[in-house]
Parts: structure tokens; sequence; C-alpha cells
């Protein structure tokens, strides 16, 4: 196999652009059950998860890896599910397996196999450019769903990570007060410095009530139904985290309030910019795993 050539699996449109990005750089690069796009010439496409992985040492896996738990994540209908399990029982300690922040259960599987892990997801340049991907991408998304304006709303953000973090910056200008949950002091003191608020739980009855806009980044559950029943009925909550999220399904149903779940906002909103970025990080990291 030449170390210069990847497979690209599964995926939303991120996977192709980041196709195309390697391709420019002179990879050799197969698709195998990602969506369709205009494939620039010298990228090919299999059919067979067989000869994809076959064909190439690195491995890119989608964003996220899987939404069943199952199956490989992919937004293409016209193919049929791609099983986990066949992936793992086709790689080797050859194939180097490039993936953003896999779970530990997985992780174990791939160790035991002695396929190398590339996990872009913990990259500091990734994650914050992602970020930033994010939050821009989350400011549509409110802006088309919510019914007023923001700089009469308060916002209620939950967690402050990376995410957290830019979404913070690009919303703080906007909105009226933008109140914060975290739990890290470190975090909490950045925070403030950007002009967020920090609240605690003896904050909720005073802060809950006045927020308009609740925007979770925690895939843990925050705030419970009693908590929630403390805020205006015209409250509007977004959920970008991961699995399992930090709200249930039926959250506008319970509270009567809208509850948006929306991952993936970078593959939606910027898979042009979203993909190359993926694709540098792969070509940065490949570097070092040869």
């Amino acid at each position: 196999m030449e170390t210069s050539s990847i497979t690209i699996l599964g995926g939303d449109m991120r996977q192709c652009y980041a196709a195309g990005y390697l391709h420019s750089i002179g990879w050799d690069v197969i698709c195998c059950h990602t969506p369709d796009f205009p494939y620039n010439n010298g990228i090919m496409r299999a059919d067979s998860l067989t000869d994809a992985l076959e064909h190439s040492r690195f491995i890119l896996a989608p964003t996220p890896l899987t939404r069943d738990k199952n199956n490989l994540f992919q937004t293409e209908t016209n193919y049929p599910p791609c099983p986990l399990n066949g992936i793992w029982e086709s790689l080797s300690p050859n194939h180097r397996f490039a993936t953003c922040n896999l779970p530990a259960e997985y992780r174990k599987i791939l160790e035991t196999s002695g396929c190398k892990i590339l996990d872009f997801g913990k990259d500091s340049c990734f994650r914050n450019r992602n970020a930033a991907l994010t939050a821009e991408g989350l400011l549509a998304e409110v802006i088309r769903c919510t019914p007023f304006a923001l700089s009469s709303a308060n916002m209620l953000l939950l967690g402050y990570g990376c995410c957290g973090a830019a979404i913070g910056r690009i919303f703080r200008p906007l909105c009226g007060n933008i109140y914060l949950i975290e739990q890290d002091a470190d975090k909490q003191e950045d925070a403030g410095k950007q002009g967020l608020s920090p609240i605690c739980p003896d904050d909720f009855s005073r802060v809950l009530p006045d927020c308009q806009l609740v925007i979770n980044t925690v895939p843990a559950a925050i705030l419970d139904m009693a908590q929630l029943s403390q805020m205006h009925s015209s409250c509007h909550i977004f959920d970008i985290a991961s699995a399992p999220f930090g709200f249930p399904a039926d959250t506008t149903e319970k509270c009567l309030m809208p509850y948006f779940r929306l991952p993936g906002i970078p593959g939606r909103f910027s898979p042009v910019t979203a993909g190359e970025i993926i694709g540098r990080t792969i070509e940065r990291m490949a570097e070092h795993a040869l």
C-alpha cells in the first residue's frame, strides 16, 4: 500500500471536500459510501468496502463515526448500511485510522488489532477552527429559528470548552447578557474576562426565567426538568452536543419549549472550509505517522 494513499469513508460533504484537498496535494484518494459530489478527475470510487480498505494505508472516518453505534455514519441513502464490525475486521496493523474523538469502546478494538489511531479531534488547531465554524453556523440557525431579535435576548450557555468559547465570542456582541454554567474555575475566569457571566445553582431562580435562549455544548444533562420549568415558555433551546446530547428528544413535548438538535453544523453550513481543515490536519498528522 502507498503511504500517500487514503480511503475516505462515509460522512457528509466534509468528507468529499477533504478528499478534494488531499487529491490536490498529490494523495491517491478513493471514496466509499461518501455522498455524491462532482469528484475531481483522479479520485476513485469503490463499491466494495474490502477493495476500499485494501487500497490505502490511511483511512478517514466520518464525523461522527456513527449515530446508531452499529453502522458507519453516512448521509448518502443510495448506499446500504456499512456495519462497523465489517470495518474493524478489515483493518490491520498497516492501517492508520484517522478519526475525530473516537469513543473508548472503539479505541480499544483498534488498539487490539494493532491499527494506529490518528485522532484529529485532539489537535488544538483543528478544534479551534472547527469550533469557530460551529459557532458561525449556530448563529445562522438561531437567527432563522427564533422570532425575536438577539439584541433583546439573554442567553444561557452550558459549557465553555472550545465550542462554548467560540459561541461566547460570536454571540457576546449580539445578545443582552450571556450567563454561563461551567464547573471549571479557570474556564469561569476566562469567560468572565470575555464578558460572560458565570452562575451557580443558587442563581438559577433569578437567571433562568430571564433567558430567551439556551445553548448546550455538553453531551450530558446539565439542567433537569424542574429547572427547565422555571424558564419562560418562549425560551428556545439549541443543543449542539454530540450523543447523548444535553436534553431528551421529547423536550419540546415535556417542557412546551422549542428544542432543536443541531449535530454536524460545520458539515451543513461550511462543508468546503470544514473539509479542507480536516484534509490539512490529516496531511500534518500523517507526516508523523508513517
